[in-house]
C-alpha cells in the first residue's frame, strides 16, 4: 500500500485504499498523509525560490502586455485626433 493513497477509515481505524471502507462500509475517512508525511519522489527538491521566479515572469509578461495594449489604444486616439485635425473637422470626434 502506498502512502499517498493511504486512508484511515474514522469509524473502525482500518487502513485501505478504496472510498469506501472494506470492514465497516463507511465512507468517513482521513487521508494517512495527514500525520505521516511522505517523501518527496523526486531526488532533490525543487528550490522555493524557482516558483516565485515563475510567478515573478508572469505577472511582467502580463503587465508587459497591459501597458502594450493602453499605449496602442492612445496611439490610435491620437492618430483620429490627427487626422481630424488634417481634414479640419475637429467638432465631429467620437
Amino acid at each position: 500500500m502506498k502512502l499517498q493513497r493511504a486512508r484511515l477509515c474514522l469509524d473502525c481505524e482500518e487502513l485501505h485504499e478504496e472510498q469506501q471502507c472494506p470492514v465497516c462500509a463507511s465512507e468517513v475517512f482521513a487521508f494517512v498523509t495527514r500525520w505521516v508525511p511522505a517523501r518527496e519522489r523526486r531526488p532533490q527538491p525543487r528550490p522555493p525560490s524557482a516558483r516565485v521566479t515563475n510567478t515573478q515572469k508572469a505577472v511582467g509578461i502580463g503587465v508587459g502586455i497591459g501597458l502594450w495594449g493602453l499605449a496602442r489604444w492612445f496611439a490610435q486616439g491620437q492618430k483620429l485626433i490627427e487626422d481630424a485635425a488634417t481634414r479640419g473637422d475637429l467638432g465631429e470626434l467620437k
